[in-house]
């Protein structure tokens, strides 16, 4: 059963937090994790699928650098394996400086614009560090976060994040996407993070190993339908769109790398993990939705799918008698990169499969500012009795706010929670059992 906190004003982060989540501590881990969302987030010029890359390379820092420190799992008496760096550290390590100098230095270094947000960044963590008494162990655990970070930095040296690669609209023919150079009605300006599809991933052997299978054939019955439905309830004026539908799509506003990092992070701090389990959940969490992020991006790319407002303007051209054209249709929501797979259809699917191979199946309360359709109400926070629910939701949200097809959402969660599954089992302690992943992903 799902259920919604409404507000018309803009909401304050103090109310933002779960209830669980401002009763429990918040760990190191988790602190650093918060001061790393709000670099990344400041990325000039950068999208969700390098936001949430960029992050699990800092995450797996961190947790290399815990794994270092503390040898594992305390409560099981294990020893858990690294991701990248295999290091031990000297006996009696701070693990506290450990970990914020492994966040610091990823992030600083590998989100290379914004100045401002950078030096916030420097100036949190010398502030952070200058709160620890000198000595030994801080010193020492200043050196683990530092190799962590310096290995992590090596290995992915290559991964290709840095291109160049400069963006052309393809010719218009029915079916491809096409970037608008200035924002209208119908999207936003650019082809957001097209360098992205060229990313190597972490857990990958290709930027295109994961690729989806292509879109419904314009001429299907399928498409048909979804472009009935998204036409229906899609549109900014929809007559068929209730006020429950419209409080689910602004809920879903919100960038898909700030609402899932923030709600990962409360709901690792409710659960009060230690800072070995923080660390390895928040990785996993990160890698998991990090390289459904970069596979998404590689197959929006790769099939050029056009969004319903181009789909449903150019109804005459798309070969399909049951398609009617509507000129002056207007999405609800706007985007500026292709329409299959969906982003947050990514966002979702990854990031409930890993929460549930971490936890269970549980129920939650996700928090949102998402407020991207003005004069809508802002919607604080909904409550999932099951992680399942995430994924419906986030299908319809986008659905009824005309960004995308029926078809595209279901597809994109079940691919990406693939990925997930992929991405982490057999990493982070996590043994999921047989399953293996299809190079169409569907």
């Amino acid at each position: 059963m799902k259920s919604f906190t409404t507000t018309v004003a803009t909401v304050s982060m103090a109310l933002l937090l779960s209830p669980a989540a401002t009763v429990a501590q918040q760990s190191t881990v988790a602190q650093w994790h918060a001061n790393a969302q709000t670099l990344v987030a400041a990325f000039t010029g950068r999208g969700n699928a390098a936001q949430a890359y960029t992050m699990a390379l800092i995450q797996v820092a961190v947790y290399d650098a815990t794994v270092a420190v503390r040898g594992g799992d305390a409560k099981h008496k294990r020893k858990q394996e690294p991701f990248i760096a295999d290091l031990v550290a000297p006996a009696g390590a701070d693990l506290n400086a450990a970990i914020a100098t492994a966040a610091f230095r990823v992030g600083y270094e590998r989100v290379n614009s914004n100045p401002a947000a950078r030096a916030n960044y420097w100036n949190a963590y010398d502030a952070y560090i200058a709160g620890i008494p000198d000595g030994p162990a801080k010193t020492d655990g200043i050196a683990v976060g530092e190799a962590a970070a310096q290995a992590v930095l090596a290995a992915r040296s290559n991964d290709n994040f840095y291109n160049t690669a400069a963006y052309a609209n393809p010719a218009a023919d029915p079916g491809a996407w096409l970037a608008v150079a200035t924002a209208t009605p119908y999207a936003t300006a650019g082809a957001n993070d097209f360098a992205m599809a060229f990313t190597m991933p972490l857990t990958a052997s290709s930027p295109d190993a994961r690729r989806i299978k292509p879109p419904p054939r314009l001429t299907s019955g399928r498409y048909s339908h979804d472009f009935e439905e998204t036409k229906a309830h899609g549109a900014l004026a929809s007559s068929d769109r209730a006020p429950a539908m419209t409080d689910v799509v602004q809920f879903w506003t919100e960038s898909g790398f700030t609402l899932w990092s923030r709600n990962a992070r409360d709901i690792v701090t409710s659960l009060g993990l230690d800072e070995f389990e923080a660390a390895r959940a928040l990785a996993a969490f990160s890698v998991a939705t990090g390289d459904a992020m970069l596979a998404c991006f590689e197959s929006k790319y790769a099939y050029m799918f056009w969004r319903p407002w181009q789909a449903i303007q150019r109804a005459d051209q798309d070969g399909n008698r049951h398609t009617l054209p509507d000129p002056a249709w207007t999405p609800a929501v706007r985007a500026n990169h292709p329409e299959y797979p969906a982003g947050h259809g990514c966002y979702a699917g990854s990031a409930t499969q890993v929460l549930e191979l971490l936890f269970g199946d549980i129920a939650v309360t996700l928090t949102s500012t998402g407020a991207q359709v003005a004069g809508w109400p802002v919607v604080s926070s909904a409550h999932y009795d099951s992680l399942d629910e995430i994924n419906d939701d986030t299908a319809n949200a986008r659905v009824w706010g005309g960004l995308h097809w029926r078809t595209t959402m279901e597809r994109s969660s079940t691919w990406s929670a693939k990925i997930a599954r992929n991405a982490v089992c057999g990493r982070f302690g996590l043994e999921c059992g047989k399953g293996g992943f299809g190079h169409d992903g569907d």
